[in-house]
């Protein structure tokens, strides 16, 4: 049973770092996912004995990655709950004399032992999937929607939280730019403002400027890109100017619908923004090309882009590496040494033929 004196302690946490640290909602909830397992992990021992809870928090931890109830954690969501019970704890540790308990260095003790990442590779929306959607009958408002609102997703990368606040004079098809500012009541992530560039791709944009053709023939630039529909009749509604929390599931609710369907692979919003750094990777010829592939989607740095969303399965990974060693024009620019030994191979293999 959670104890209700820590249940209080932690809604004080999360309003501090709300108001005080002043993190996003969407920060503030993953926060408070991560606080959960603390809260379970102390069960009914109050806080100011945390120090003497067996198993420690990181072992408990460690058991959690493997409960077949809660899922398998990666070592990197794991590390992410133990940053945040560190700062709990000091927080903890600084509201008085109750806490001083909380050394200082028990708490900087809140680590995991290395931990040995599960081979995975990052699921993600592929050209072929976003084409077979971008093609796929779509035959009600809220289908047409849906199916604008995948191809959007992929050609920006633009998360879904971004993406259902939206308002029409947010979109620029003609420049292909969507403006990513929270002065313009996008709710992006950490608040951070972007311009977004809208990958050129004919077939793909063909879909998008349709609905947004549709939706400009009813609503004025305030109104909202992903349109809130009449209930009754499943039309726009011409008078929604706010947005709500259900805007997401939403989203998600509705991809799942119509693309079971249409008979297409269920896909959450967010692999459509893995497919369009994947395909922006692919297609990247130099580091200034990756570069810009990882700010269109705003990571602060490559190494986001690259830790995250450039993994690639094993078949693709082989093609890859046999392309460079394959490719006839790259024999120009090796060394005449190294052409002499290429040419010795091949005859070699020639004579055991």
């Amino acid at each position: 049973m959670i104890n209700k004196g820590n249940w209080k302690l932690t809604k004080l946490y999360l309003a501090d770092r709300l108001h005080v640290d002043q993190i996003s909602q969407g920060s503030l909830k993953v926060e408070g996912t991560y606080i959960r397992y603390i809260l379970e992990w102390a069960d009914d021992i109050h806080f100011s004995k945390a120090p003497k809870i067996i198993p420690t928090f990181p072992e408990y931890m460690r058991t959690a990655r493997l409960d077949k109830k809660t899922g398998s954690l990666s070592p990197t969501h794991i590390n992410k709950i133990l940053a945040t019970a560190r700062r709990f704890f000091t927080w903890l540790y600084e509201r008085g004399r109750m806490f001083r308990s909380l050394k200082i260095s028990w708490i900087n003790k809140i680590r995991s032992k290395r931990l040995t990442a599960i081979p995975q590779t990052k699921e993600y929306v592929s050209f072929e999937e976003i084409m077979n959607i971008a093609l796929a009958h779509a035959v009600s408002t809220m289908e047409r929607r849906i199916r604008a609102a995948a191809v959007f997703m992929y050609l920006t990368g633009i998360r879904v939280g971004a993406f259902v606040t939206l308002t029409i004079k947010a979109v620029d098809l003609e420049n292909r730019f969507v403006y990513q500012y929270p002065s313009m009541g996008v709710h992006t992530k950490n608040n951070k403002s972007a311009k977004t560039v809208i990958y050129p791709i004919p077939v793909l944009l063909d879909v998008v400027k349709a609905w947004d053709i549709e939706v400009k023939k009813v609503l004025p630039e305030d109104g909202f890109w992903f349109a809130p529909l009449l209930p009754e009749s499943g039309e726009i509604d011409q008078d929604c100017r706010e947005v709500n929390d259900n805007r997401v599931s939403l989203v998600q609710k509705n991809l799942k619908k119509w693309l079971n369907r249409v008979r297409l692979p269920e896909r959450s919003p967010h692999k459509f923004r893995h497919g369009h750094i994947h395909y922006g990777q692919a297609y990247s010829l130099t580091q200034e090309d990756y570069k810009a592939v990882s700010q269109n989607v705003m990571h602060s740095t490559t190494g986001i882009t690259d830790q995250f969303y450039s993994n690639i399965n094993d078949e693709e990974k082989k093609n890859r590496i046999d392309s460079m060693f394959n490719n006839e024009k790259k024999v120009e620019n090796l060394s005449e040494e190294y052409k002499q030994f290429l040419e010795f191979l091949a005859w070699k293999k020639a004579k055991n033929q």
